[in-house]
């Protein structure tokens, strides 16, 4: 029983990583309840900042912004 529990939450972990890194947008909603519901505590302040981040829409963005040789070449992403 424990096992399927373990395996469960791993599949589950392993197809959000993937979902937010594949279609950010859809995510958006997950990340804005998220912060909202951390906004008035005190705990987790870093995921809350991060989750604040996500649920915009320029923030869950996987464009240039995440690419780290945009500046060096000076010729875009990729």
């Amino acid at each position: 029983m424990v096992q399927i529990l373990i395996v469960t939450l791993l599949v589950l972990c392993c197809a959000a990583y993937w979902l937010q890194r594949l279609a950010p947008a859809t995510t958006i909603p997950f990340w804005r309840a998220l912060a909202g519901s951390l906004q008035g505590t005190q705990v987790f302040p870093a995921l809350r900042a991060k989750a604040e981040r996500l649920a915009t829409p320029n923030g869950a963005s996987s464009g240039c912004g995440g690419c780290k040789g945009c500046d060096k070449s000076g010729g875009g992403c990729h």
